[in-house]
């Protein structure tokens, strides 16, 4: 079974901000390399959402790391529908992350 993915507006604001950062400061390579990471990851939750943990004592919300600096937030909604709720850079204040 494959889960439907939606987005919320944090997701697609972290995710473009860090595409963007990755254009300016690196090359088209590491781009690239994280864009295929990301749909790798996508596509590995929408087959099994419960592969990755839970993220400490928040209920349904699970953690994909998609780089060392780059964790994706998730949550199971139902049965068919996953939504994707950020994409952390590790350099912030854990203190700011709020679902």
């Amino acid at each position: 079974m494959s889960y439907q993915i939606i987005t919320t507006a944090e997701s697609e604001l972290t995710f473009y901000q860090n595409l963007d950062y990755l254009a300016k400061e690196w090359d088209d390579k590491v781009t690239d390399h994280f864009i295929d990471r990301v749909d790798n990851v996508i596509q590995k939750i929408k087959q099994n959402p419960f592969l990755f943990p839970l993220h400490g004592y928040q209920n349904n919300v699970r953690k994909a790391i998609i780089h060392k600096r780059i964790i994706l937030y998730y949550r199971i909604i139902d049965d068919a529908l996953i939504e994707l709720l950020v994409f952390w850079n590790t350099a912030r204040d854990p203190k700011d992350l709020k679902f």
